[in-house]
C-alpha cells in the first residue's frame, strides 16, 4: 500500500540525526526562513547532499505545511511538487497531489493525486509528447487497475486488472477505441507451495 508520509516525522528525521553513538545531533543542512512581515516560519530550506545548494524547500505557514519543492537531480531546477491539505491540523499534514517533470524544459510528466492521505490515482505521459497515456487507478491504496493508450489515441487501449494481493488478474484490450473492453488473457492463480 502507498501512502503519504508525515511530513512531520520527515522533517523531525532530517532535522535531527543520529551520530555513531546514535546520540541525537541537530543537523546543520536545514535552514528555517522566517517572514519578515509576520515573523512566522515561511520556508524550511535542506542541502541533502552537503553541496552548498538547496535541493529541497518547504514552504510554510508557521508551522502548517503548504508544499514541498525538490530538485531530485541537483540540476538547480525543481523537478518534483508536493501539495499539501490546508484543511487539516498542522501536527498532521497530509498530501493531496504530486507533480514530477522530467528533461530541461521541467514538463510535468506524473501526476499523483491522493484522498485522505492515500494514493487514489496516478496519470503519466510516459513517452514525453504532453499527453497522458498511461492512467494508474488505486482502491485504499493498493493499484487496481492501470490503463495504457498503446495507439497514441489519448485514451487507453489496453487495461491491466490486479488482485488484491498485486499479481494480475487478466489484462483486456479496446483496440478499436470504442470504449469496450475485451479480454485478452486472463492470468493463471498461482500455485501454493506444499
Amino acid at each position: 500500500m502507498i501512502k503519504s508520509l508525515s511530513l512531520v516525522a520527515v522533517c523531525a528525521v532530517t532535522v535531527v540525526g543520529c551520530d555513531s553513538g546514535g546520540s541525537a545531533t541537530p543537523r546543520r543542512d536545514i535552514t528555517p526562513v522566517y517572514s519578515k512581515e509576520t515573523g512566522k516560519l515561511a520556508e524550511l530550506t535542506s542541502d541533502r547532499d552537503g553541496d552548498g545548494k538547496v535541493d529541497t524547500r518547504a514552504f510554510m505557514d508557521g508551522v502548517r505545511i503548504q508544499r514541498v519543492e525538490i530538485d531530485r537531480d541537483r540540476d538547480g531546477r525543481t523537478d518534483r511538487w508536493e501539495f499539501y491539505s490546508a484543511k487539516r491540523p498542522a501536527d498532521d499534514p497530509q498530501l493531496e497531489r504530486v507533480e514530477e517533470s522530467e528533461g530541461a524544459e521541467g514538463r510535468v510528466v506524473r501526476r499523483e493525486y491522493y484522498e485522505s492521505g492515500v494514493i487514489s490515482r496516478v496519470d503519466e505521459d510516459t513517452d514525453g509528447d504532453d499527453r497522458v497515456d498511461k492512467w494508474e487507478h488505486y482502491e485504499r491504496g493498493f493499484l487496481r487497475r492501470v490503463e495504457l493508450d498503446l495507439l497514441g489515441r489519448g485514451k487507453p487501449t489496453q487495461r491491466l486488472v490486479y488482485r488484491a494481493g498485486g499479481t494480475v488478474e487478466r489484462v483486456e484490450s479496446d483496440p478499436d477505441g470504442d470504449g469496450t473492453f475485451e479480454l485478452v488473457k486472463q492470468a493463471v492463480a498461482p500455485v501454493a507451495a506444499r
